[in-house]
């Protein structure tokens, strides 16, 4: 069968086999791939120059500012302890803001006891459920830290994760600062060694480029840190779904800048179900149409105070990649259903290994980066699987589109509270 394919593949002129591979450009592969390369040319270039030059390396972690971790949860008194030892002592001017969403398993019972044994923790009990933004507002009235840094109660941070994330904030025109998000338990089924590949894949290396380009649309939710200042211009966070895309988007829309910060490491749990894989993911591609289609489409106009151009460029990002591909996508899939033919079996073959020699340039650049090499190629023995995985998603990512553009589907989400839900926009 192989001994087939190969003259298949061999007997196709070079034109055929051009515009036969063109539709894998309706996938991101070779978007995550060019862009990884042009990171590592980039870095490979700069590191060249400073040799020739002479330059010194620059001293890490010279910008100390006072900053306060804002952990939000609710109904996670099982991690919060973990998270909170993660977090305490590890940068000197710290102070840590708990606040508990309503929860009724003990969480504010686990953050007083820290509390009472570690000093700046302050421990905030909200007596019903707001949501995440109204958690993250409340604790806006208990600190005067210059910079906010957000973390999930599920998650923990690398040692110098605090120190990485602040260093940026040397720019004024920083607003906010993506850190780096890893799977803890890569390992744990398939499941989370499929999410492990794409959180490498996507967040460590994919935002290093979005970022260096300027159009770096979202500030990881589980890990994040934000100027106060501009928090406050802002009037804090919108409540509704999606906190951390649409105040990152709002930052934007008032000329600050967001960057990534690739080795202020979370370890946040990956999840281990692949049907709440497929909810979460259908929720978070509801915030595309959301926010980057209705809320915020004001960027796109040339005519508005918020128009820039590295804004514009991020929107035809995710409207082509997130929208628009999604449909192109699944006509050339129904096109070739209807037009299936003796080889439409080793062209799919071929769309497989096109899509894997993609996957696999990105690990190269990944491990060129990485700190931790061995562990990165233990979660990368996964990547024969990732274009099936992708697929899944993409299909996932069509049906929240398109239930989001028609039905305004995000608006009846549990994740936000019916009542929170009611008094917002629904955009």
């Amino acid at each position: 069968m192989l001994n087939d394919w190969i003259h298949w593949l061999t007997s196709l002129p070079a034109s055929e086999l051009f515009w036969l591979l063109s539709p894998i450009l309706l996938l991101d592969a070779p978007r995550y791939a060019c862009g990884s390369v042009a990171v590592w040319l980039w870095d490979c270039g700069g590191a060249l120059v400073s040799m020739v030059g002479g330059r010194p390396s620059s001293e890490p972690f010279r910008h100390c500012p006072a900053v306060c971790a804002i952990v939000a949860g609710l109904n996670e008194a099982d991690t919060l302890a973990a998270t909170l030892h993660s977090l305490w002592g590890s940068y000197p001017r710290l102070e840590i803001v708990v606040v508990d969403d309503g929860s009724s398993d003990g969480m504010s019972d686990v953050a007083c006891e820290f509390a009472r044994q570690h000093a700046g923790v302050v421990v905030v009990c909200k007596p019903e459920r707001g949501g995440k933004s109204s958690a993250l507002n409340c604790a806006l009235p208990f600190t005067e830290a210059d910079i906010l840094v957000c973390v999930d109660s599920d998650s923990q941070l690398g040692d110098n994760a605090i120190w990485e994330i602040v260093q940026p904030f040397t720019d004024p025109s920083v607003g906010a600062v993506s850190g780096s998000v890893t799977g803890r338990n890569p390992f744990s089924n398939l499941t989370t060694w499929l999410q492990a590949f794409e959180y490498l894949r996507c967040i460590f290396v994919g935002r290093m480029l979005t970022s260096r380009l300027g159009i770096l649309g979202i500030v990881s939710g589980a890990f994040g840190a934000y100027r106060r200042e501009a928090v406050e211009r802002m009037l804090g966070w919108d409540v509704g779904p999606g906190e951390d895309g649409d105040m990152t988007l709002r930052l934007r829309k008032a000329g600050y800048k967001i960057v990534f910060a690739p080795y202020a490491e979370c370890c946040t749990n990956l999840l281990t179900s692949l049907p709440r894989l497929l909810k979460q993911r259908r929720r978070w591609d509801w915030a595309v149409v959301t926010f980057e289609c209705r809320k915020h489409i004001d960027m796109a106009n040339v005519f508005s105070p918020n128009f820039r151009l590295s804004n514009l460029c991020m929107l035809i990002d995710r409207w082509l990649y997130n929208v628009l591909l999604q449909y192109f996508f699944l006509a050339y899939l129904v096109w070739c259903l209807c037009h299936v033919h003796e080889h439409t079996g080793k062209q799919f073959f071929l769309y497989y290994l096109t899509y894997l020699f993609l996957e696999l340039i990105q690990l190269v650049v990944i491990l060129f980066y990485a700190r931790d090499r061995a562990r990165v190629l233990a979660i990368g023995l996964v990547t024969p699987l990732m274009p099936i995985y992708y697929l899944i998603l993409r299909m996932v990512t069509l049906l929240a589109v398109s239930e989001e553009l028609l039905t305004r589907r995000s608006f009846r989400d549990s994740f936000v509270p019916r009542h929170v839900r009611e008094a917002t926009w629904h955009w």
